[in-house]
């Protein structure tokens, strides 16, 4: 009990240091809360006007990573920068974004679109001099026919592939294992990729391995850590943890069995949590992830922004997918993978990460199944191959 209260108090440190450094108070704000305008560029005339809209800063993940992402394109192109936050109760999001757009004018908005992406039809058009730039899409998402809407989606199933691969790679039980937050459309699809790499690993690489696959339930670090737990009874000695910041649970469960030196290891997501767990200092177990499955914000607006300001004009509006081809997803490099993975490893996970940029190998997406039912049956038979 006091290694899970440890846990939790960890996690919450991690939340509060990262919202002191990106933000005005260490607290989440109330939905629909709004931050002052913010200069980047001090002061003098601005070229133009950007909106920064998500969730909430200091959150460890995609909001501080558009936020970053949102400031270097008001840097470079001397924008004045404003950030509107709606909180964390997600059924205001789409109300509290249309406050925001009435409520001033802006030449760009930057915004995850996971709730508001199904109302871009609508809203779009009402601003035709705004651009938008939406990331997190599903590729699902349409916005054909809206010239002001950039859509990025992540290859989330290619980056899940290539971590069940360097999974079964390192294992020395012969298991793996793979936790989503939730049985919905964008986690199923990293676990629809993960489930093709470990089937690529067993049937093509001719790997001796098996695999433990499972659903938190619950978006909380006590879940996580206790879902984890459940894979490393079973066997798995590597495990994904698809759950944001609370991968701190994760972490905490391989820690109590000995952590990498025992052979225990964890992948995160969506950005380097080592390198970032690294800097918070008392985030507990974090030694403990090898790396992570990156979708990386940062790079994909700042091409977007060099389309559309810079003058390069190769990016189209609509929906785009940013895969290991474009940079868009593939494993975090750090110096905690280079010291615990072996070159033989890296070596085949940069062969394969190849391989899925020209091409070679396509990796099938949650979305290509036309059911559930048929992604269910793909899911629960480790033999059976991909079929729409």
């Amino acid at each position: 009990m006091k290694k899970v209260l440890a846990l939790i108090l960890a996690a919450a440190l991690a939340f509060g240091l990262v919202a002191c450094g990106g933000g005005d108070s260490s607290s989440t704000p109330a939905a629909g809360s709004t931050s002052g305008a913010a200069s980047t560029t001090g002061s003098g005339e601005k070229d133009g006007t950007l909106l920064y809209y998500c969730a909430f800063i200091g959150d460890f993940g995609l909001g501080d990573m558009g936020n970053r992402a949102s400031l270097a394109a008001a840097e470079k192109y001397n924008l004045e920068y404003k950030l509107v936050e709606y909180g964390t109760d997600s059924s205001v999001a789409v109300n509290s974004f249309r406050d925001a757009l009435e409520t001033s004018t802006y030449d760009y908005v930057v915004a995850s679109s996971w709730y508001i992406s199904d109302v871009m039809k609508e809203i779009a058009p009402m601003y035709p001099d705004t651009t938008f730039i939406l990331f997190d899409t599903s590729p699902t998402g349409d916005f054909d026919g809206m010239d002001n809407v950039y859509g990025i989606t992540f290859g989330q199933n290619e980056g899940g592939f290539l971590v069940a691969v360097y999974s079964a790679l390192m294992t020395k039980t012969g298991k793996i294992g793979c936790s989503l937050r939730s049985d919905t459309p964008i986690l199923n699809d990293f676990g629809t990729g993960w489930l093709a790499g470990y089937k690529y690993a067993a049937k093509e690489m001719d790997l001796d391995v098996d695999m433990v696959f499972s659903y938190i339930g619950e978006d909380s670090v006590q879940s996580t850590y206790e879902s984890c737990n459940v894979l490393f009874d079973n066997g798995a000695d590597y495990v994904w943890s698809v759950a944001g910041t609370n991968v701190l649970g994760a972490c905490q469960a391989a820690e109590e069995k000995g952590g990498l030196e025992a052979g225990y290891g964890v992948i995160g997501v969506d950005y380097d949590q080592w390198t970032y767990f690294k800097e918070v200092g008392d985030a507990v177990g974090y030694e403990n992830l090898v790396t992570s499955m990156l979708k990386n914000i940062e790079p994909c607006v700042a091409l977007i922004f060099e389309s559309v300001i810079g003058g390069k004009g190769d990016i189209k509006p609509g929906n785009s997918f940013y895969g290991v081809a474009t940079g868009g997803t593939g494993l975090a490099i750090n110096d905690n993978y280079t010291e615990n993975t072996p070159q033989e490893v890296q070596d085949k996970i940069a062969e394969l990460s190849e391989k899925i940029a020209n091409g070679e190998i396509d990796v099938p997406s949650y979305f290509d199944f036309n059911s559930y039912e048929a992604y269910a049956a793909y899911r629960d038979n480790p033999d059976a191959d991909f079929a729409a």
